[in-house]
């Protein structure tokens, strides 16, 4: 499968052109608050049951919340996501299925166009260690990783451009730096000998956002990051997010989403990860 899967920000492009335009003037001034926390859950149980089945607990919990300062010439918006989930299978050990923080500051300066310069700075890490686990019976799992180990730090700069309401995307220069403790092969150099915890690369920075309205209870919501080291331009590093949002009721929402990494230098396969969920949602702010 090739790297340049540059197909995700076209794919957002051209479903966003085909909405009806959209007045991009904001008259709200100061600061607006948004959060929502939800809880997912799902449990199977069975008693004398002939036709075979295996018990299973699961939970989803996740906050989403944005912080915006909208003034005359900046708006420095900022915008953070923490998940966690676990799953227990028939009596075994509670197993990690979700682990995410994700914590973003962004500072446009407004030109009056919908071209505008803008400097970021983001975090993406992990709660608790994750594991590896074998299919044969009696072997421990393997730690893998564990709260920053990595982490993954980005500053950037550059300009921006808004679409329209339901579309924003990015180009800039940007600084990554992967930063690991006990877990040193996340920030190892291809082909290095050398161990090292801390890897800085320099190279172009785009995002993409879209949040488009399917239906008046369904949202479609997706964010394509794309990062290409100076060094090595054709192994860009990709983390793409989609979810299908629908609202069942003002508590209850149920979730299609899909996750998309591509990191050639942590693994030469496309890593995907996909889930579909029914909870709670309750929004804070």
């Amino acid at each position: 499968m090739k790297r340049h899967l540059l197909f995700f920000p076209i794919l957002i492009l051209y479903i966003t052109s085909t909405a009806r335009a959209q007045s991009t003037a904001d008259t709200t001034r100061g600061w607006t608050h948004a959060m929502i926390a939800e809880l997912h859950l799902a449990e199977v149980s069975y008693t004398h049951w002939t036709q075979g089945g295996t018990n299973a607990l699961s939970y989803i919990a996740n906050v989403n919340g944005r912080s915006v300062d909208n003034q005359t010439k900046t708006n420095w918006a900022t915008s953070y996501k923490l998940d966690f989930g676990q799953a227990k299978l028939n009596g075994e050990d509670l197993r990690k299925t979700d682990d995410e923080i994700h914590l973003e500051s962004i500072l446009t300066y407004k030109m009056g166009v919908h071209i505008n310069p803008y400097a970021s700075a983001s975090l993406l890490t992990q709660f608790a260690p994750g594991y590896q686990y074998s299919d044969t019976a009696g072997v421990a799992p393997t730690e893998v990783s564990n709260f920053f180990d990595p982490a993954y730090i980005t500053e950037a700069a550059g300009m921006g451009w808004t679409i329209s309401k339901a579309l924003q995307t990015r180009l800039g220069l940007a600084l990554r730096e992967i930063v690991t403790n006990h877990f040193p092969q996340y920030a190892s150099e291809p082909l290095e000998t050398e161990v090292k915890k801390v890897r800085i690369q320099g190279g172009l920075e785009s995002e993409s956002e879209a949040e488009v309205p399917i239906d008046d209870n369904v949202l479609f919501r997706a964010k394509v990051d794309l990062f290409s080291p100076f060094n090595t331009m054709d192994r860009i590093v990709v983390h793409g997010e989609g979810s299908i949002i629908a609202k069942v009721s003002k508590v209850f929402s149920a979730e299609l989403s899909a996750l998309v990494i591509d990191e050639p230098d942590v693994s030469p396969y496309l890593q995907i990860k996909q889930g579909l969920s029914l909870g709670i949602s309750y929004a804070i702010l």
